[in-house]
């Protein structure tokens, strides 16, 4: 399940939910955007949704039995030390030292990385040569998934060169464990 609210996703009426997903050990999918001006409604409102980085190390802290996924432009906009770029969702060049995702991934074992998405492809393939790194490091926590219909991730992927059991986890084997065949049967 993706939660894409417009609330803080520390609202004590989500942790009650997320307490509740860590016992029923479903995995939550949190949609993290940031406003961004757009110029448009649609496809892509000027909304915000979750609160932000802060709000996630908040739901980390206050939920460590919880396996929280985090995904869009407003999580991955921070693998890099540059922060949130106030005009672009999907900003591009070199990654940069002291991305808060790679620091809360370092420190909050409950905290995952949906690869999906044009954001979760910027992500990596901005900088290949950290993305292979970033990949290696955190290869038991990170999973692919489909947010778009196209096959990008598929092509990027392979181009970092990471051994076979490394992108299988990637694929498939973090999803599976996370959420095994036998429950969904």
């Amino acid at each position: 399940m993706e939660l894409k609210l417009r609330m803080m996703y520390d609202n004590p009426d989500a942790l009650r939910m997320f307490r509740y997903c860590a016992e029923a050990r479903l995995p939550v999918v949190l949609h993290l955007d940031y406003e961004y001006d757009t110029g448009q409604t649609y496809p892509r409102p000027s909304w915000w949704y979750g609160g932000g980085i802060e709000a996630l190390e908040r739901v980390l802290q206050a939920c460590p039995q919880t396996i929280f996924l985090g995904h869009a432009p407003g999580f991955w906009t921070h693998i890099s030390g540059t922060g949130v770029d106030p005009v672009n969702a999907y900003p591009k060049g070199p990654v940069t030292p002291g991305g808060q995702v790679v620091r809360l991934l370092r420190a909050h074992p409950n905290l995952y990385g949906d690869l999906s998405a044009e954001s979760g492809l910027n992500a990596l393939s901005r900088d290949p040569g950290f993305a292979r790194e970033f990949v290696m490091e955190f290869q038991d926590r990170l999973l692919f998934a489909r947010d778009d219909y196209d096959n990008a991730h598929l092509e990027f992927l392979p181009t970092l060169d990471l051994p076979a059991p490394v992108l299988s986890k990637i694929l498939s084997g973090n999803a599976l464990k996370l959420v095994p065949l036998e429950r969904l049967q």
